[in-house]
């Protein structure tokens, strides 16, 4: 990116490479009064000038000593690509010309030169150079455009991170792109990118010197040169949050003060969406042990079922996603698999403990446990979502489950089939009353409920899904050790 900004503050710079002292003069007198204009004798002298400045055109000539003009053209192609070259030759054939433009020259005139004809290519050239920057420019507004789009859909830092790689090497091409954040502890640096992708390291203060020492240690920057080398720190609420750095071969252009403008913009947002995204997590993660001192507060009454609810969601995550459900619903599912059985702190221990079958009045007392759930948890608002879920996980398919008799499709989705990976686990899982049954023994129970009990088509895919991954010999069943207590069925 880069608008059409010349040189000089107020007329373009224009850099004449000619051997020819005659020639050379003619054209700086020529143009002195519309341009800033420099001579050079030759293309070595041409270099060493465009080290320390820079120039909006260079008009150069072809045959000269130490360096030739074309030798020139392929310098500039490589070092300023910011800088457009126009040649002159006496010898204006058809290959001389297209040699010149294949080398990456906007244009040629012939020797002798018309005073005429070179203000005018002059000028279709500095037009073109206005156009195509507009046009840079504009592409730029809308890749940044798309930029911000893309990363405030997300509060993901791996979609995030990945979205950000993909829009800098679509802009910049660098052979280097390192990327680290301060974690939510705030005392470790995480890289984002690269070999180190994931690894931490430890991070004592929030200046920006130790942050930058410390994300080159991590990242391990390549060695390339400081004006291929451009370094953000990403600063959100007046603090430093991260570092992106990004790197060019020595074959590549610099950074130019456009692109680095550039890129620290691209920086800023992406700090200010990575830092939502982390706090986002940190939420999540304090949300989480909410919810696991919720699941151990049920677990801790009752030996038998210890690890029930956990396992219950791990059936209930992966057939969600053998059904092709959403994120966020698996997310519901999630949540709900791991509080559906949080009502039963509310049902009294000779009822929720009872060694043996209850009366129809405990049973009445037990099948409360939904809506007692449903009651606890309506108070946390980020619950409330899954709360339907909790409250349907024991309904029937034909109408007879509890506690509101819902049927069919009345049932949520996500109750259907929480209530069949509940059944499926509470049917492989010891009980005072009965030893697990077969994991082949439980799936056949669940065919013949199919249609009746539970959802027919969750019921098949569930079968289809363990038969195939066998999802019981994965992960150890979670028990306490030594069991002090007995209980009824889930």
């Amino acid at each position: 990116m880069a608008d059409y900004v010349p040189s000089s503050s107020t007329r373009p710079r224009i850099l004449v490479v000619e051997d020819e002292t005659t020639i050379r003069e003619f054209c700086r007198l020529l143009l002195r009064r519309e341009y800033d204009v420099t001579v050079a004798e030759h293309g070595q002298a041409a270099i060493e000038l465009l080290h320390t400045q820079t120039f909006d055109l260079v008009i150069t000539d072809l045959q000269m000593p130490h360096l030739d003009g074309l030798a020139l053209v392929q310098y500039l192609r490589t070092h300023c690509l910011e800088t457009d070259v126009i040649v002159m030759t006496a010898h204006a054939t058809v290959e001389t010309a297209r040699e010149a433009l294949k080398l990456g020259a906007l244009d040629y005139i012939s020797k002798p030169v018309d005073a005429e004809q070179l203000q005018k290519t002059i000028r279709t050239a500095l037009e073109l150079r206005r156009v195509h920057h507009e046009k840079e420019r504009l592409s730029d507004f809308v890749l940044m455009y798309q930029f911000s789009q893309a990363i405030a859909t997300s509060l993901n830092i791996t979609e995030q991170t990945d979205r950000l790689l993909e829009f800098i090497i679509r802009r910049f091409a660098p052979i280097h792109i390192g990327l680290s954040l301060i974690d939510t502890d705030g005392e470790t640096l995480v890289a984002l990118t690269g070999a180190a992708k994931h690894e931490h390291l430890p991070i004592t203060a929030f200046d920006e010197d130790q942050l930058r020492t410390a994300h080159h240690h991590l990242i391990n920057v390549p060695p390339v040169p400081a004006d291929r080398l451009l370094e953000v720190v990403l600063r959100s609420r007046d603090r430093p949050i991260g570092m992106l750095t990004l790197g060019r071969s020595e074959s590549q252009p610099v950074f130019d003060a456009t692109e680095r403008h550039l890129i620290e913009v691209f920086a800023s947002q992406a700090a200010v969406a990575l830092d939502n995204a982390r706090l986002y997590h940190a939420l999540k993660d304090q949300h989480e042990q909410t919810i696991a001192a919720l699941v151990g507060a049920i677990e801790a009454r009752d030996s038998y079922t210890y690890g029930h609810s956990r396992q219950v969601t791990r059936y209930a995550v992966k057939l969600a996603r053998e059904l092709g459900l959403s994120d966020a619903e698996i997310e519901q599912i999630h949540y709900a698999g791991l509080l559906h059985d949080i009502g039963k702190i509310g049902v009294r221990d000779d009822i929720l403990l009872k060694p043996g079958p209850l009366t129809a009045e405990e049973l009445l007392v037990m099948q409360r446990h939904p809506e007692i759930g449903v009651r606890i948890l309506a108070q946390i608002r980020g619950l409330r979502d899954v709360l339907p879920i909790i409250a349907a996980h024991h309904e029937r398919v034909d109408g007879n489950g509890y506690p509101y008799g819902l049927c069919g499709e009345e049932i949520p989705l996500g109750a259907r089939i929480l209530a069949v990976a509940d059944a499926f686990e509470a049917l492989t899982a010891d009980r005072a009353y009965r030893a697990a049954l077969d994991p082949e023994q439980a799936l056949q129970i669940l065919q013949r409920g199919r249609g009746i009990h539970w959802d027919a088509h969750i019921v098949d895919t569930f079968v289809r899904l363990m038969r195939r991954e066998r999802l019981w010999e994965q992960v150890p069943r979670l028990r306490q050790a030594v069991p002090t207590t007995s209980t009824v069925d889930s």
